[in-house]
């Protein structure tokens, strides 16, 4: 569990499962890797990600974590319109 306020202002909390802030992105290269997989317990896929996003449900910016679990956002993406 962790927060992150948004530079809005937001405060944002992954703690509530499930929550509409965080988003974990798999790559095509990495679905392909799961999906030869014979048995993928759900929980796996956790684990496998390549980056944890969150999206602040206020102004919609985008926080991109690094595939390591890093605390610092390595990317921040704020809408355009």
């Amino acid at each position: 569990m962790a927060h992150l306020v948004c530079r809005c202002g937001y405060d944002m909390w992954n703690g509530e499962s499930p929550n509409d802030i965080e988003f974990w992105v798999y790559s095509d290269k990495t679905m392909d890797e799961i999906s030869m997989e014979d048995n993928i317990p759900f929980l796996s896929l956790h684990s496998k990600h390549d980056h944890n996003v969150w999206r602040c449900p206020k102004c919609g910016r985008l926080y991109v974590f690094s595939e390591n679990g890093g605390t610092v956002p390595e990317h921040i993406y704020r809408l355009e319109e």
